[in-house]
């Protein structure tokens, strides 16, 4: 009974829609309006399509009291379109709602051109323009709005609506849907739809496995058609080695292509290859430049971070300390925590910068804050020292204790010997002494200094000089000068 209720009620819509449609060669507006409105109890999506009529004054007298009585007849039988209709009634001005009433109805009747112009809106809560939009963000109604182009067969549509059947995105995914839209779009010459089916078979997105031979047809096609993401996937997977898709000098190819086509990371990636050399590529300082600020200029922090670092140690390409302060801004500006943490160096030092030691502990300590463990261990220094921050033990503890849990060597030296001496926490001398004895093993010089000024001084271990020798040779070997005035300080007592 509720199954026939239901065709019924369809048949009644759908009877509707055609005399609406612009495409339909029953296309009669007043015989749509003439069965809208003999079918309002009938069906919830006629209540609605009769509240367009009566709305506009389209094939009757405008009557809006009675368009609201319609939508919320439609909306009672829970129809979403006569929902959203009437929450933005309440909310819009009335000019800017009878501009988008007369948008909402040329729609229903299949004008491609408004529906594709009402999916933004919809999609984003933004106009064209990325202003704010008269209607509220909704992506299932963006979905069904633009749906009539991509059943005339709009590649545009047939794609963005493939991708957000795989997605979820305002609709139950539907993964079969999805590869079925997008392969039609990606027949009409669209390449993103071409690179999204690649990257499903790649990732295994949505699928019991990935298929590496698959995503490589289909990142095969978008790079045919020139799309710049295909060109820079098909390229990673050409350079992998011990692979059958091993082909270098083909890989080069198209990351050029990709990179050439304004693709940032695979200008990061060219620039780092002209930088050093690799797979071929021939170092070119001029060459790495140019696509290394192409990458820093679309916002790629690991090449701003990258370039930045290069300029500033004069690597690759001349030493240029203006270029890098100018990257590692920008990057720290993204919360980068390396870029934070290399500002903080450069004004701890005078680089380029005037020696400032509260505006190095700042940048120190925000990127400390992000995780970054040179930073903490540097914040924690400064807390120790009193460097550009008040002096408080307690802090830097903290900062040494957290970038020691990061495995930062010269944290988990400092730890090592607050351990061993009990300053500002709990005495754990075997504690102390393994933790020491494993970053001197690593060859971490200060490491092997702490170890050997124990093991010379006696305090708090057996005094064992030939040992405490060989650590302060090992650490004076690495230009440390603690060691080195110790070994001498060693040497003039004749022990």
């Amino acid at each position: 009974m509720n199954s026939q209720k239901i065709s019924v009620v369809d048949a009644y819509a759908k009877d509707v829609r055609e005399q609406m449609d612009l495409h339909s060669e029953r296309y009669d507006l007043g015989k749509a309006f003439e069965a809208a409105s003999n079918g309002p109890e009938k069906s919830a999506e006629t209540a609605y399509l009769l509240g367009l009529f009566l709305y506009n004054g389209s094939c009757t007298a405008a009557d809006k009291p009675a368009a609201k009585e319609a939508f919320a007849k439609a909306a009672g039988m829970d129809y979403a379109p006569a929902s959203i209709v009437l929450e933005e009634i309440g909310r819009n001005p009335e000019d800017v709602q009878d501009r988008l009433m007369k948008q909402r109805f040329l729609a229903e009747q299949r004008d491609l051109e408004v529906c594709k112009a009402l999916f933004t809106p919809y999609d984003t809560g933004k106009d064209k323009d990325g202003k704010k939009a008269p209607v509220l963000k909704n992506h299932a109604e963006a979905v069904r709005l633009y749906m009539p182009c991509a059943d005339a067969g709009d590649a545009d549509a047939l794609n963005t609506i493939g991708y957000m059947y795989l997605m979820g995105k305002g609709l139950d995914k539907d993964r079969e849907l999805a590869l079925k839209l997008l392969k039609q779009a990606a027949e009409k010459g669209c390449a993103q739809a071409a690179h999204r089916i690649a990257v499903m078979y790649d990732t295994g997105q949505d699928f019991t496995d990935p298929d590496l031979d698959k995503a490589v047809q289909w990142y095969q096609r978008g790079a045919d058609l020139g799309y710049p993401e295909s060109l820079y996937s098909l390229s990673g997977i050409l350079m992998m080695k011990d692979t059958k898709y091993y082909n270098a000098s083909r890989g080069i190819k198209y990351l050029t292509a990709a990179a050439d086509g304004g693709q940032i990371e695979a200008c990061h990636q060219l620039g780092m290859l002209y930088a050093f050399g690799a797979n071929g590529v021939r170092r070119s300082p001029p060459k790495a430049r140019k696509y290394l600020e192409v990458a820093c200029e679309g916002g790629f922090d690991q090449a701003m971070v990258d370039y930045a670092n290069m300029c500033f140690e004069g690597q690759a390409v001349p030493r240029d300390l203006a270029t890098a302060a100018k990257w590692f801004i920008k990057a720290a500006e993204h919360y980068n925590g390396i870029a934070q943490y290399a500002l903080g160096c450069m004004y701890g030092n005078g680089y380029y910068f005037k020696q400032d030691n509260t505006e190095a502990a700042r940048w120190f300590e925000e990127a400390a804050e992000g995780g970054e463990p040179n930073a903490q261990y540097a914040i924690g220094c400064f807390y120790y020292e009193g460097r550009g921050v008040e002096k408080n033990q307690k802090k830097a503890i903290s900062w040494f204790q957290e970038a020691a849990d990061q495995g930062h060597p010269g944290a988990m030296s400092f730890m090592s010997m607050f351990l061993i001496c009990g300053t500002g926490v709990e005495q754990d001398l075997e504690g102390g002494l393994e933790m020491l004895k494993q970053v001197a093993d690593s060859g971490y010089p200060e490491a092997q200094f702490y170890l050997g000024k124990l093991y010379y001084e006696g305090e708090y271990v057996e005094k064992d000089v030939p040992f405490a020798k060989k650590m302060l040779t090992l650490a004076a070997k690495q230009g440390d000068m603690d060691a080195e005035a110790m070994l001498e300080e060693i040497k003039k007592s004749k022990q």
